[in-house]
């Protein structure tokens, strides 16, 4: 059956930065097929699709200087959204309630478009309006992203909305539908018991992640009315007859067959068309989910990916170095990613770059302003820079980055802070815990989980409080029952003097963190930008 109210104005989409989507990163794909996309710190962006502006509002408040629009259909998500932006005194965002098929050219046109979980979740007549408008609103050297449930690795996933939708074919509003759907997890993850067959492995992972995700994800993925998976080449052809021609993937490195090994790599080695190289891949992979990168058919980019374009880029990453670096061989050092998956990296050089990269977290700095810190640690290590290879490492470095191990961007950003005596949050990562949200904006776009010490943390740090001070009003909540211990404090019994030991720690780690990502104000009497 219908729902007669919109499900979106019954519960609200988990809208989060989500980095693919940032100018900085389009930018940097687009220049590197050498199109002349708009410098990210005063361009225009539009957002097809929006909700609340979880995506849209951390980058107009990281670039005061750049413009943004969001547009929605659901009334409810854009009055939450706008109160955000109202909170935090933005001008240079706006959100509005809109329907894709009643908008045209009045919008004005735009550097950058974003549509991320829209294509395939809205019938046939919208698809083609927002391919459509999306032409006629693209700059001559603007960037289209585009995300989509992709053939034919999503069918493992339409196995399990059959099974949800059917369970949840009685129920009405959208509370009524997760009900029905966690109480169907429950039943088929008992019902799969130690069946070993590989839908019933898929099935209990899927489960397992539907738990820990976000309700709105539940819902409006695998219970939507609308949800349709398309074949890449499909998506080729429609995108071709609106004008728009394929760039990319957001993720570079599911563009070379190398990424699937050596006998994929074999396999694949006569078909020479791209984009049929491409879908082949899918296939290879199972692939269930695009990420798109488009520009108007009258743009040319280059055939190849310029290294000398990417020579030119600023750097940053989010990556944990193992306890013992060998910095004077090519042994291979495994790097920790936020995920807890590791990326292997071997050239010296390589390894003292992102050393550099994480010690000037969260900017982004171009080489030649990392390498003379990179140089001295090799000195120091006993290294020598003179017999390093400058071509070598820059292909090691571009390898992280199509796996997205590395930030790029066309230009310096400078966001890091100094610890201070009193320590002060920025407002836009205040106003996202105040209002109940589990994950706040980092400065490069990503989204930085938080547990309910983090949170708490945040909502302390108003520039009023040191170090001592914060410990104190945790502590207090955690006595008077308000808060949740961090998980290595649960079921311990500590004496006064251990227990504030440990949550001193913590806070000190917390701030440590906090700066890397670049939620902190400069101090407590500057703006907080």
């Amino acid at each position: 059956m219908t729902d007669a109210i919109d499900p979106y104005d019954q519960f609200s989409y988990e809208s989060i930065a989500f980095q693919d989507t940032h100018p900085r990163h389009l930018a940097a794909l687009g220049r590197l097929f050498e199109l002349p996309a708009a410098a990210p710190g005063n361009c225009r962006v539009l957002e097809l699709g929006c909700a609340t502006g979880g995506n849209l509002i951390p980058m107009a408040w990281y670039q005061p200087q750049a413009s943004f629009l969001g547009i929605d259909l659901s009334a409810n998500q854009i009055r939450e959204g706008q109160s955000m932006i109202d909170r935090l005194g933005l001008t240079n965002v706006e959100l509005r309630q809109g329907d894709i098929l009643a908008l045209g050219e009045e919008l004005g046109s735009f550097d950058y478009i974003v549509a991320h979980g829209v294509y395939s979740w809205v019938p046939a007549t919208v698809r083609e309006r927002l391919l459509g408008l999306s032409r006629a609103l693209l700059k001559p050297a603007g960037l289209l992203y585009l995300s989509f449930n992709a053939l034919p690795g999503w069918r493992m996933r339409g196995m399990l909305r059959d099974i949800l939708r059917f369970a949840c074919r009685d129920a009405g509003d959208a509370r009524t539908k997760l009900d029905a759907a966690y109480t169907a997890l429950a039943r088929l993850e008992q019902s799969l018991g130690e069946l070993q067959a590989l839908s019933a492995r898929y099935l209990r992972e899927e489960i397992k992640y539907l738990r820990s995700a976000h309700p709105s994800y539940l819902l409006f993925e695998y219970l939507a009315e609308e949800n349709h998976p398309f074949l890449f080449s499909d998506f080729l052809a429609d995108t071709a007859r609106h004008r728009l021609r394929y760039l990319c993937d957001t993720q570079l490195s599911f563009l070379f067959p190398s990424t699937f090994g050596s006998a994929t790599e074999a396999a694949l080695g006569d078909i020479a068309d791209d984009m049929e190289l491409e879908q082949w891949l899918d296939f290879v992979s199972a692939r269930n989910f695009r990420r798109c990168v488009l520009c108007r058919d009258d743009a040319v980019p280059a055939d190849e990916l310029s290294l000398d374009a990417f020579a030119e880029f600023a750097f940053g990453c989010d990556l944990t170095p193992p306890p013992r670096l060998d910095l004077r061989s090519d042994k291979a050092a495994p790097f920790r990613q936020p995920d807890g998956t590791t990326v292997d990296v071997s050239h010296p050089l390589s390894k003292v770059l992102l050393l550099e990269m994480i010690e000037r977290q969260p900017d982004l700095l171009h080489l030649q302003q990392l390498l003379p810190g990179a140089e001295q640690r090799l000195l120091r290590a006993g290294g020598k820079p003179a017999e390093q290879t400058y071509d070598l490492c820059l292909m090691e470095l571009f390898t992280l980055f199509s796996h997205r191990a590395l930030s790029a961007a066309p230009d310096p950003a400078y966001f890091k802070q100094e610890q201070l005596s009193h320590p002060r949050a920025t407002a836009l990562a205040r106003a996202q815990v105040a209002a109940g949200h589990s994950q706040v904006a980092t400065a490069r776009h990503s989204s930085l989980d938080l547990d309910s010490f983090a949170a708490r943390m945040i909502h302390h740090m108003t520039g009023s409080h040191d170090l001592v001070a914060l410990t104190d009003r945790l502590i207090e909540e955690l006595e008077r029952g308000l808060l949740v211990p961090p998980d290595d404090l649960k079921l311990q019994r500590w004496s006064d003097e251990k227990l504030r030991k440990r949550f001193t720690a913590n806070c000190q780690e917390m701030l440590t963190l906090f700066a890397r990502q670049g939620i902190l104000a400069a101090d407590a009497n500057a703006p907080d930008r």
